[in-house]
């Protein structure tokens, strides 16, 4: 003889404290971010808010290039960006982007080499090094490109710039476009930081970093979407 026993025990699912169903046959949690923990047989799941973001406002299309430009004045001036420092500035994606390379452009030909960097962000200020591109060359003028494969996920900020052994003549931002980090005086925001460092070591995490309202710091980098 043998005996079938089923045992039912009701479970109260909630939304913020707010009962939706004590009737439940299976639970399936799923989606980009959603997490499920749990103390004994008490779940909670954690569903955050919805991302947001400066830049890519529009879905990547592959091939195009995309950066931090928000008017008609791009990179078409040139600054000469400083021997030995690592200069960063916010770049926050509305739309998650996964790149094929990273770009700037060398105005003035000079015997050096220069680095694209990418940090992460902790507490708003940069903090681990995500990429750090090979050496390029800026003894002549024109784009430069380091080829890479990185996805840039929506609603992230991350630090984007450069690093060079000596001074290199790029094409820079406009300061009026870019993100604000800081407030300076009721003058120019700060939009970058930057921090000394000899090259080639990009350290891992960066330390200590200067906020900034200097043009130089902002070279123009484009990401192009795989």
């Amino acid at each position: 003889m043998s005996t079938s026993i089923t045992i039912s025990k009701k479970i109260a699912i909630k939304d913020e404290g707010v009962l939706k169903t004590s009737d439940v046959n299976s639970i399936n949690f799923t989606g980009t971010g959603i997490t499920a923990t749990n103390v004994g047989n008490d779940v909670t799941v954690d569903v955050p808010g919805a991302a947001s973001g400066v830049h890519v406002l529009t879905k990547p299309i592959s091939g195009r290039s995309y950066g931090v430009r928000t008017n008609a004045t791009t990179a078409n001036s040139s600054s000469s960006i400083s021997a030995n420092v690592i200069a960063l500035y916010p770049f926050v994606p509305a739309n998650t982007i996964t790149i094929s390379n990273l770009q700037l452009n060398v105005a003035g030909a000079v015997a050096a080499n220069i680095r694209i960097l990418v940090y992460s962000d902790l507490n708003g200020v940069p903090s681990s090094k995500l990429i750090e591109s090979t050496n390029l060359d800026p003894s002549t003028t024109g784009v430069k490109t380091f080829t890479t494969s990185y996805t840039f996920t929506a609603g992230t900020v991350y630090w984007i710039g450069t690093f060079a052994s000596a001074s290199v003549s790029v094409n820079v931002l406009d300061a009026a476009q870019m993100t604000p980090i800081s407030t300076n005086a009721f003058g120019t925001a700060y939009s970058s930081v930057f921090a000394s460092a000899t090259f080639p070591t990009a350290p891992s995490t960066l330390g200590t970093a200067t906020l900034s309202s200097s043009t130089s710091n902002l070279c123009a980098i484009n990401l192009t979407a795989a």
